[in-house]
């Protein structure tokens, strides 16, 4: 029989929270959402307990209210229409930090539990951000990472991590074949991020997958296995081959 384990809904100045707890103990994994998908919780749990069963952590997705603003580090013109960048990273991550992370630390006593950061897209590029900007993450997951992003390239030759942590960087084999030239640029800056990351004295293990297709396939997925490899690193210290 499957074993259900629970979601728990909860909001935090406007912003909704699904909390789920594998196991006892573990690290916990806050986890930046598209909006108004939270059946997604649901698909990556269920992707998590294929590739890594019997693992222990806390997962706590978050859902912002507008993609390009909220996950966004600074302003930057819109790629498709009118959807420009507005540049509020900033304040979604200090709603984060001073907010989020504190209230599941006094509501589940989690204190000394080590904390991750994921997401994908346009949240991958904030999770491997904020890790520049904060130094209470010791993994980060940034899964078809929006590197591509403008001025991207100049803030990571300028920045080194802000703490000790372990990365992970994936990315689908058909991204940089895009027509979109800006967006074009992910696979050679998702490289030199790699590059970038190896030469940091902060970067404990930095490991870039690269998954077959584009985008939009296997969300849920991808993100498991970034999950799955930095179970990996903690528990054996030992990277895995490229």
């Amino acid at each position: 029989m499957k074993m259900v384990i629970p979601i728990n809904e909860r909001l935090l100045s406007g912003r909704k929270l699904y909390i789920s707890q594998n196991g006892t103990g573990g690290p916990v994994i806050f986890w930046g959402m598209y909006p108004h998908r939270g059946n997604e919780v649901e698909h990556l749990r269920e992707s998590l307990m294929e590739i890594a069963p019997g693992q222990n952590f806390m997962l706590v997705a978050f859902q912002v209210e507008d993609w390009n603003r909220d996950f966004s580090p600074w302003e930057a013109p819109a790629m498709f229409g009118t959807e420009r960048f507005s540049g509020q990273g900033a304040e979604t991550l200090r709603w984060l930090t001073e907010e989020c992370m504190p209230y599941i630390d006094q509501t589940f006593d989690t204190e000394r539990r080590e904390r991750w950061l994921m997401g994908y897209s346009l949240a991958g590029l904030f999770a491997l951000w904020a890790a520049y900007e904060w130094d209470c993450f010791s993994g980060i997951i940034c899964c078809s990472g929006s590197l591509w992003f403008q001025d991207w390239d100049i803030y990571v030759k300028e920045h080194t991590l802000h703490s000790k942590c372990k990365i992970y960087l994936s990315l689908g084999g058909r991204e940089e074949k895009t027509k979109n030239k800006v967006m074009a640029r992910v696979g050679d800056r998702t490289r030199e991020q790699k590059k970038k990351l190896e030469k940091d004295p902060m970067a404990e293990r930095v490991f870039l997958e690269w998954n077959a297709g584009g985008h939009f396939a296997d969300e849920g997925k991808r993100l498991a296995k970034g999950i799955r490899y930095l179970f990996h690193i903690s528990q054996s210290g030992v990277n895995i081959k490229e």
